[in-house]
């Protein structure tokens, strides 16, 4: 810190020791909290570029709104892997958040000396995980997890912090048009679509976040913000070389279907099967859209059999086959009384007993002929 911040006081209680990160929103300072004698951190939220939000009073407006904004965020969350928030100073020219300080590094510090090992980021995938869960339960998307919004305590474990541009459910956007707010290459691409209302884009967010973690290389990022969203919305993300039982769930996550994606729930059992060193099994949910049944044919609608026939004379062949064998069944009996009739085993038209028509007499038995040398008489399956 320079020599003229020595003595800085902020609201005639908060003396600001050392500068802790800069970013676009703003300075984070470790301060001593002269009333209360304790440290703390002093979150300075200003614009970028002073020039322009003196020029603009709506810039300095909007910056002001997300402190207030994120200030709101921090206190409906109360979670041991969230940054906590002691109390809000709005004062001009602009306001500051006074939070827990963190003594321990940000994970992106960590990552610049060297790539995690799968294990552990599993463990602080988890962690941060469980953050996310507590937020969007009190209906709040962080909108901007990477490794600089995430904090690392003393004894490794991960902290949540930076929920400056987190939507809160039934807030407006402060989003000024035209203006980029976050890390592109950390963006989901249904954020970059204008639809990121859902909880998931977050954990596409926490995705990249652990694909950095362990591949020690931003998956999407390119030379410039517009080519790295071209790159979120459209290229595919490479596969993880270095993951080990983490790659199943880098690969579940970084799916530009939101729907696709597991849930918190179901993120967290493979998060802990990853860090006991174990691949976790996933198999994305199938999205089946049901369709409504179609309408029923028109009246004159006629479809054809194969034969080029109307249906409707397909059903009733059967009623005229039935008929047809009725009748030839009934000319088959008739015919057979008749025969029975007029054979010598039919009733006879005298009394007392049978007699000859001349035609029908009796003659003398003709013998028999012998049958051929060559033929048994019997069909070839011995039958007679």
């Amino acid at each position: 810190m320079t020599g003229g911040d020595a003595k800085r006081i902020i609201d005639g209680r908060f003396e600001l020791l050392e500068r802790l990160g800069s970013g676009g929103m703003g300075t984070v300072w470790r301060a001593r909290d002269t009333v209360l004698h304790r440290e703390v951190a002093l979150k300075e939220v200003r614009s970028p570029d002073p020039a322009l939000a003196a020029a603009t009073p709506h810039t300095a407006h909007v910056a002001r709104e997300r402190v207030l904004r994120e200030a709101r965020a921090l206190a409906r969350i109360s979670h041991p892997h969230v940054v906590t928030i002691h109390h809000i100073v709005d004062v001009g020219p602009h306001p500051w958040i006074v939070m827990e300080l963190l003594s321990g590094d940000t994970l992106q510090d960590r990552i610049a000396r060297g790539a995690l090992s799968p294990v552990h980021a599993a463990r602080i995938g988890r962690q941060v995980l469980s953050a996310l869960r507590a937020a969007h339960a009190v209906g709040i998307q962080h909108r901007d997890v990477k490794p600089a919004n995430v904090m690392l305590r003393d004894d490794g474990s991960a902290v949540l912090t930076d929920f400056g541009i987190a939507a809160l459910q039934g807030a407006t956007s402060l989003t000024a048009t035209g203006e980029l707010v976050g890390s592109p290459e950390y963006f989901a691409p249904e954020r970059i679509r204008g639809h990121d209302d859902d909880p998931a884009s977050d954990l596409w967010s926490l995705g990249v976040t652990l694909y950095v973690c362990v591949e020690g290389v931003s998956p999407l990022r390119r030379a410039t913000s517009l080519a790295t969203l071209a790159a979120v919305l459209d290229e595919p993300v490479p596969p993880p070389v270095r993951s080990g039982p983490l790659a199943p769930v880098l690969n579940a996550l970084l799916v530009r279907d939101p729907a696709a994606r597991p849930d918190a729930a179901r993120l967290d059992l493979m998060l802990a099967q990853a860090e006991s060193g174990k691949a976790p099994d996933w198999a994305p949910t199938t999205v089946t859209t049901v369709l409504p049944p179609p309408p029923p044919p028109p009246a004159d609608a006629r479809p054809e059999t194969d034969d080029g026939a109307p249906t409707r004379g397909r059903r009733r062949t059967p009623l005229v086959v039935g008929a047809v064998a009725v009748a030839v069944a009934l000319v088959a009996a008739t015919a057979l009384v008749h025969a029975l009739r007029d054979g010598s085993g039919s009733p006879s038209a005298g009394k007392g007993g049978t007699t000859n028509s001349p035609s029908t007499k009796a003659s003398p038995q003709t013998p028999k002929a012998d049958a051929p040398a060559n033929d048994t008489g019997d069909s070839d399956n011995g039958n007679g």
